[in-house]
């Protein structure tokens, strides 16, 4: 939870400079660096479609991917 909230917060950041420089530079008004900050880092926190913060944990390797006991090399 900590990561997440660490996230939020740098996503706020950066995304409320960038609307106060696309504002600068093209006359807008200066709320939108805080209205993209507020997007960005809700649709980071929240996550609602499981994309970056994945409840699930780590999955352990199928028996798919291994061939005779040993892993299955791919080329590059």
């Amino acid at each position: 939870m900590k990561k997440r909230a660490l996230a939020a917060v740098l996503w706020f950041y950066s995304f409320w400079y960038a609307g106060a420089m696309i504002a600068s530079v093209f006359g807008l008004s200066p709320a939108l660096g805080p209205i993209l900050g507020t997007a960005a880092a809700a649709i980071v926190a929240g996550d609602p479609r499981g994309i970056i913060w994945n409840r699930a944990g780590v999955k352990q390797a199928s028996s798919a991917s291994k061939a005779n006991g040993r892993p299955v090399q791919t080329p590059v």
